[in-house]
């Protein structure tokens, strides 16, 4: 799956994951909403009972390709002097500049981060002869953008397939699997179930299907 798409996947996923509090916090004052585990040993949290706010669990996660990553698909690096930009690539990084940093040696940071073509996502002091390059605008990954990716994309569309029922194409989709070129080459399976909550042995038999349909297809 492409950094582009799973981008746009986690996006979607960040927008339907709940806000994970504290047991019982909605009661009492003195409770924090803060995230706490319950431990009790009737805790219906705990237990998962129905009605009850959701735990933390690992099918909540992003993409492991994409976990951690600015909006944008850098990977985020907190800069707090001139040398630590030395290792970094503007294919890459994006640099942030840390809040302790005083504007003097930020101007130095946002100076030598020109030079490399680094892009500043928090440009404390902007210079107006060097704006239009230092501040650039932030890809956002769109609901277009995933429109443009099903376009591009060739062969059977899942919804298509018979042996595929149409609620599981439909939650394939959601997570960025159009056509069965593209379920073939799915490799992390068990990512792939916790995600879309389909079971991880109706996907192997699919994937194994896919690959044999396109294999005959070939020859």
């Amino acid at each position: 799956m492409s950094e582009k798409r799973l981008l746009a996947l986690r996006k979607r996923l960040k927008a339907r994951k709940p806000e994970f509090i504290r047991c019982e916090s909605w009661r009492y004052v003195r409770v924090k909403s803060s995230w706490r585990r319950p431990k009790g040993i009737d805790n219906k949290m705990r237990e998962k009972r129905k009605g009850w706010p959701k735990s933390p669990n690992v099918g909540y996660r992003a993409p492991k390709k994409v976990r951690g990553l600015h909006p944008s698909g850098f990977q985020e690096v907190i800069v707090y002097r001139v040398e630590d930009l030395e290792p970094l690539n503007p294919e890459e990084h994006a640099v942030r500049i840390a809040g302790s940093v005083g504007n003097k040696k930020a101007l130095e940071i946002m100076d030598k981060a020109e030079e490399k073509g680094l892009w500043i996502l928090n440009p404390r002091v902007v210079k107006e002869e060097v704006e239009e390059e230092l501040v650039k605008e932030e890809e956002v990954i769109e609901a277009a953008d995933l429109e443009e990716v099903v376009e591009e994309e060739e062969g059977v569309r899942l919804t298509e397939v018979e042996w595929i029922d149409g609620e599981s194409a439909k939650k394939l989709e959601e997570v960025g699997v159009f056509t069965l070129k593209a379920l073939a080459e799915e490799e992390d399976l068990k990512e792939l179930s916790e995600i879309t909550e389909i079971p991880l042995e109706k996907l192997e038999e699919w994937v194994s299907k896919a690959r044999e349909m396109l294999k005959e297809g070939e020859t």
